[in-house]
């Protein structure tokens, strides 16, 4: 069961994060944070609320100084995790993707927002675990194309076609 946040403190660093209207949104909708989601190697981690200023360490400031990275986009916020491999949103509010330890971090847009994000989560806990119990993966342990197809068409249906191919890269862990 995923349950919602709410909060009643629209605090700055919420409006920085999510940037005015959509903190606004958050504060009246709720947030669907603090939940692991099954995914095809490790879940992927999205951060609660309370929990986004301390995730921020490693990535937008070193944990042991507490001095900012100088390798990390200053207006990025980390949201969640898989395997510490950060999704993060910008002050553009395009939702990227990275890969830690790669050295100097390069963001990989896999959505053109949160709600879009959001949008593209339900759709793949709906396919992956209702619909595959959990497994995408042939007899040859392979993801076959009539799955990749069925993927596109139901889980990234509505995703715009620029974000299209990355999201499916990140859904099914080959980025």
């Amino acid at each position: 069961m995923i349950g919602i946040e709410y909060t009643n403190n629209v605090t700055a660093l919420y409006q920085r994060i999510f940037g005015g209207p959509l903190a606004n949104d958050i504060a009246s909708a709720g947030y669907p944070g603090g939940i692991g989601i099954p995914w095809t190697v490790e879940e992927l981690f999205v951060y609660s609320l309370k929990e986004l200023p301390d995730r921020q360490a490693g990535y937008r400031y070193d944990a042991n100084t507490n001095v900012a990275s100088v390798d990390w986009d200053s207006d990025r916020y980390v949201l969640a995790d898989w395997g510490a491999n950060p999704v993060s949103m910008g002050n553009d509010g395009i939702i990227c993707y990275s890969r830690h330890g790669d050295g100097d971090w390069s963001y990989i847009p896999i959505a053109t927002d949160l709600p879009a994000f959001f949008k593209m989560l339900a759709a793949w806990l709906r396919y992956f675990v209702v619909e595959k119990g959990r497994n995408l993966f042939d007899e040859n342990f392979e993801i076959a194309q009539d799955t990749r197809d069925a993927l596109t068409s139901v889980v990234l249906a509505d995703m715009s076609p620029e974000y299209r191919d990355a999201a499916m890269r990140f859904l099914l862990g080959e980025i």
